[in-house]
């Protein structure tokens, strides 16, 4: 299993060098520094999504209310800073908010036993619902100017905030699936829940905590979204979710769960972002856009599972025929 992991990752990471050149030859300006910069810039809000899902989808799980959840913490955000004339105060209830409706998603699959894809079907419905209430269906702009700096801000000369946030929260994701006992639990929840019953891990308990996470990823993305928008809506995040799952999956997270890593949808991030950014560069439309990118992602996978195929094969044929 761990062959066949970095066999992906490195199909991935070519895939992912052969489409650096091939947008610098067709524009001349994709490998400045600025524009690189700003290809990390573009990856950040997603990619903390798909931090979250790529926990939840290692247990077999799945979010879809993930991008809900970012516009839910938006508004709460905006509308807590209105109360409380805080910005500390409002951005910790959104990220309390987010926390509560990772909790909510994680009762009903953990608790409850409903699958995981009719809750979060449901919930994202919900909490979007919530947001419109809250907001009146409006757009709330009035914020302090310090709430945009990691949205909008740089550090270390023109390094966006946005991405260093990304690349710690990365880092961070990456240690705790690695190197804790929850993570391990984690990984043995996805294999199989019932062996990993046997074994004394408490199954409930791992998928709640993996939806919370996932909620406290969400508000963060929502938090930056806005910070860069410069406003407060209930659909910021909604674009984002096929994205962020599409981007884990294509960085080599089995959508059945068990196996997956941080480094990988890392670099499915990378590849969504660069397509994206390079397309727009040369002048491809917006629709155009996702049918190339959405080709993309099926050749990449459909390469993988050829190399799958083959390496089942030579498995096979070692055990039979030597």
């Amino acid at each position: 299993m761990i062959g066949i992991k970095r066999s992906h990752e490195l199909i991935l990471l070519l895939f992912f060098s052969g489409l650096i050149i091939i947008m610098s030859l067709l524009s001349p300006s994709f490998l400045t520094i600025d524009n690189l910069l700003s290809v990390t810039q573009q990856m950040s809000e997603f990619g903390i999504l798909a931090l979250g899902v790529t926990v939840i989808i290692i247990t077999s799980g799945i979010d879809l209310s993930v991008g809900s959840i970012a516009g839910l913490t938006t508004i709460v955000i905006a509308m807590s800073y209105g109360w409380s004339g805080s910005l500390v105060a409002a951005i910790l209830l959104g990220i309390l908010a987010g926390a509560l409706c990772g909790a909510f998603n994680g009762v009903l699959i953990a608790k409850i036993g409903v699958p995981p894809i009719l809750v979060t079907l449901g919930t994202m419905t919900f909490f979007n619902g919530i947001a419109l209430v809250l907001s009146k269906g409006n757009a709330i702009s009035d914020l302090p100017e310090e709430f945009y700096f990691v949205g909008q801000g740089y550090l270390f000369g023109n390094v966006p905030v946005q991405t260093l946030i990304f690349l710690v929260l990365a880092i961070l994701t990456s240690l705790l699936l690695s190197k804790t006992p929850w993570g391990r639990r984690v990984y043995a929840v996805g294999n199989n829940s019932v062996a990993a019953v046997f074994s004394g891990v408490q199954v409930d308990k791992v998928l709640l905590y993996v939806y919370i996470f996932a909620g406290i990823m969400s508000a963060i993305s929502g938090w930056i979204i806005s910070s860069r928008v410069s406003t407060a809506r209930a659909d910021l995040g909604a674009v984002y979710v096929m994205q962020s799952i599409a981007a884990t999956v294509l960085g080599g997270t089995n959508i059945a769960g068990g196996s997956g890593t941080i480094f990988g949808t890392v670099i499915g991030v990378s590849v969504f972002a660069v397509l994206a950014n390079g397309l727009n560069l040369i002048g491809v439309s917006p629709f155009a856009q996702n049918l190339l990118m959405g080709l993309a992602l099926i050749v990449v996978l459909l390469i993988n599972n050829v190399s799958i195929i083959k390496r089942k094969i030579a498995i096979f044929i070692k055990l039979n025929f030597n």
